[in-house]
């Protein structure tokens, strides 16, 4: 699809302001009708902004917005359409009632549009079984998986045979099982209903490759429209994410670099984090069953699973957050112990929600980070000039954290979790959300820690191109690790596993 041929919406000359930040900035595009497009760029350049007045969420301060043949600032077209327009708001599960059930939560959605008993249990039915939810229609909101709240999310947006469906950075903090299942369902959908538009926001580039048509923006402006192959082929890249950093403007990208990891020296021997059949019991529920593993000082070392299937809860028991029902965990040789404070000291830990205080300043985060981890009173001054040195903070000391963009929060919130000079670093997924040169330069800043200053790092992640930077990563599904190796030996190991079934395949055919 290299042309518009039907237009879905358009803005003309559209500016947005919330307060003296420019959303968007002067943006006049075309959509096209019954495809899927994407929205694509980091947190904050406006995607959500522009999906809100689009979905007639939000008015548009200067300019115009034409969605489905009329003018969205006409309350009489507004109230025409609205029917026709399912709007999927950012965040696991924030168009859902999280202590209804899934079936009483389907159930309100369809008694808004007016849906009879008959026709409520027909629908309910239909995109329960086609999402497999239906097995948990009486299980509370609240206590489904990210990937089981986006489903439901989705069946509640689509209750009403809608001709546009809005989806705002759906899959953000899902895992990549969840995600394919949730495009593949998407997919079918619109195979079903071939005239339905969906418009969607991610930040994530891979999944944005199986769209029809891209819209690419930074800083509340447009910077390319077309399919990924078009971006790809007028930036002379060859992934969409590359593609996406050579469009930046200059002073965007002017000091991004290719990553390069150096290797472990055969040196780095020293064993820092070993588990022997680590396991967590909550009443009946096994949420982290026999995980065993070793990692070496200075290695960076992969988590990747689903959401739900113990990352984190792993991560606290090493921590010595949570005590194991069973088994053992070793940091440095010692066992971990809750009230073992000289250990835990030599940990840093920065969790998926970022440990930053909101109505403290950068600077007094810091200062009050050292004083936790009882950094002497006379080096806090001087740890905390060489955490706003080594990680580019000079310039927002005296911003609160919340007025940051996400991936200078996120560098804050590593100085954060370093400041006491630890030994070893959990990060829980702390990247989520952030652009692509956001999160090459966190990683530059994860490979100086590791190779220079020796610190062991254990990252849980959903992108599997970080997965590929690990020196080491383990797959873990349903509390149990299923594999530990380094990623070429994994990829290796997977496609000839696929070559096997494949002989086999052939001989019984």
């Amino acid at each position: 699809m290299g042309s518009i041929d039907r237009e879905l919406a358009s803005l003309r000359d559209v500016s947005l302001r919330y307060g003296q930040k420019m959303a968007l900035d002067d943006v006049s595009l075309a959509i096209p009708a019954a495809c899927m497009v994407g929205f694509i760029g980091p947190d904050g350049v406006g995607k959500s902004s522009l999906l809100a007045l689009l979905a007639g969420a939000r008015s548009a301060q200067d300019g115009e917005v034409w969605v489905l043949d009329g003018d969205m600032a006409a309350r009489s077209h507004r109230e025409r359409v609205c029917s026709r327009i399912a709007y999927m708001p950012q965040g696991l599960g924030k168009n859902l009632y999280p202590t209804l059930s899934i079936e009483e939560n389907l159930q309100f959605f369809a008694r808004l549009f007016g849906h009879d008993r008959t026709e409520r249990r027909r629908r309910i039915d239909e995109l329960t079984t086609s999402t497999g939810l239906y097995p948990f229609l009486k299980r509370p909101a609240g206590k489904l998986s990210g990937g089981m709240k986006q489903k439901l999310g989705l069946c509640c947006a689509l209750i009403n045979d809608p001709d546009l469906l809005i989806l705002d950075e759906p899959t953000t903090g899902v895992d990549p099982l969840a995600r394919s299942q949730f495009w593949d369902l998407i997919g079918r959908m619109r195979r079903g209903r071939p005239s339905l538009s969906v418009i969607v926001a991610t930040a994530y580039m891979e999944e944005a490759q199986r769209f029809d048509w891209l819209v690419a923006m930074d800083e509340g402006k447009v910077l390319a429209m077309g399919t990924a192959s078009d971006l790809m082929k007028r930036s002379g890249e060859r992934t969409l994410e590359a593609a996406f950093i050579r469009l930046l403007p200059d002073s965007r990208r002017h000091d991004h670099h290719e990553i390069i990891i150096p290797p472990l020296t055969e040196e780095d021997e020293d064993i820092a984090i070993e588990a022997e059949g680590l396991t967590m019991r909550f009443g009946d529920f096994v949420a982290v069953d026999h995980v065993s593993f070793r990692i070496r000082r200075g290695e960076i070392f992969g988590f990747l699973g689903s959401n739900g299937c113990g990352k984190t809860t792993t991560m606290k028991m090493l921590t010595g957050l949570l005590p194991a029902s069973e088994g053992r965990a070793r940091l440095f040789g010692r066992e971990v112990a809750a009230r073992d404070i000289a250990t835990r000291r030599r940990v840093g830990y920065m969790s998926q929600a970022f440990s930053l205080y909101g109505e403290l300043t950068v600077r007094q985060n810091l200062m009050l980070h050292a004083q936790l981890f009882h950094v002497p009173g006379a080096e806090i001054t001087q740890r905390v000039d060489e955490m706003v040195e080594r990680f580019g903070l000079r310039g927002v000391l005296n911003a609160l954290p919340d007025a940051l963009p996400l991936g200078m929060r996120q560098r804050l919130s590593l100085a954060v979790s370093v400041v006491h000079r630890p030994e070893l670093l959990i990060l829980d997924e702390p990247t989520s959300g952030v652009d692509p040169i956001a999160r090459d330069g966190f990683w530059r800043l994860l490979i100086e820690l590791s190779r220079r200053d020796k610190v062991t790092i254990f990252i849980s992640t959903h992108f599997m191109n970080e997965a590929q930077r690990c020196d080491r990563i383990s797959m873990m599904h349903a509390g149990r690790v299923l594999d530990s190796d380094t990623p070429g030996n994994l990829v290796r190991c997977q496609k000839r596993m696929l070559i096997v079934v494949k002989q086999k395949a052939d001989k019984t055919s």
